[in-house]
């Protein structure tokens, strides 16, 4: 009877760690995201600078540039409008948050999620079952940039800001990989797109790449691991007290822990682009 007790005990314990984590996670927010709270706390003597976008924005799965830049830009006060998994269809649902802010300055930095959910149908049901996308949608390319238009024209429409559209950072550190040659298409129209409506571009994707071109190294894992590694990342971040440089090391990754999120050198880049568009 006692070894049944300890077996359902660790059972239990277990449990409650996932559960936890889950949360942590899927459910989790910014503490400065721009809800009605928060915005009621804006600064009148300060400008607002909204960063929108998915976890590697949010930052609590992935290092938090957003943290960084806010510490760093006295005269503005920064939301972090990202939300882990979002795809540009969440970011349309959430927009009127951004909206609301009055912001003077607005980055984007989406595609992540919207190239990975198109790597397989796993990938699309895990979206699906997240809420990020309803059942009946298969994300697609087309679906991407109608959906980056829109974000753009409502923005465009409803606020002054200037805007700042950032290519998507690498998936993995193999850039022959399916999932790198579809995010190279997907940052080649929002490069396009930046164009086109007179956008500020952030080459991030660019400045990813160029490093691991000027840093090759063999690579311990593949991007059909990621799920795998997303999870031993959370593990090691928020019960181990590693953080994502130290994962990415583990992992064999220079840039990312687990092929979708940012270390502080992969995020480090963002921030600094982001920084000097807006000085």
């Amino acid at each position: 009877m006692s070894i049944l007790i300890v077996i359902l005990c660790i059972a239990l314990t277990l449990g409650l760690i996932y559960a936890w984590l889950y949360r942590k996670v899927s459910k989790h927010i910014p503490e400065n995201y721009p809800n009605p709270q928060n915005r009621q706390q804006i600064d009148a003597s300060k400008k607002v600078l909204v960063c929108f976008g998915d976890s590697n924005t949010h930052g609590n799965v992935s290092y938090n540039w957003v943290n960084d830049l806010s510490s760093q830009l006295t005269d503005y006060q920064v939301f972090n409008a990202g939300i882990n998994s979002d795809l540009t269809y969440t970011l349309l649902q959430r927009i009127d948050d951004v909206i609301a802010c009055k912001p003077n300055f607005i980055t984007i930095l989406i595609g992540t999620n919207d190239v990975n959910s198109t790597m397989g149908k796993i990938m699309e049901k895990r979206y699906q079952d997240l809420g990020r996308v309803s059942k009946d949608i298969s994300p697609n390319f087309e679906d991407f940039k109608k959906n980056y238009i829109e974000i753009i024209r409502l923005l465009k429409a409803k606020t002054q800001a200037k805007i700042a559209v950032m290519s998507l950072p690498v998936l993995g550190e193999d850039l022959a990989h399916e999932a790198n040659q579809k995010a190279d298409k997907y940052s080649e129209f929002v490069k396009q797109l930046a164009t086109d409506e007179q956008l500020i571009y952030l080459p991030v994707r660019e400045k990813q790449k160029e490093f691991l071109q000027n840093n090759p190294q063999p690579l311990k894992h593949t991007f059909e691991e990621t799920y795998k590694l997303l999870n031993f990342s959370v593990i090691n971040y928020y019960l181990l007290g590693k953080n994502w440089d130290e994962i990415s090391t583990k992992h064999g990754f220079q840039l990312t822990p687990d092929n979708l999120h940012q270390n502080s050198i992969a995020g480090g880049m963002i921030r600094d682009l982001v920084k000097d568009a807006i000085a």
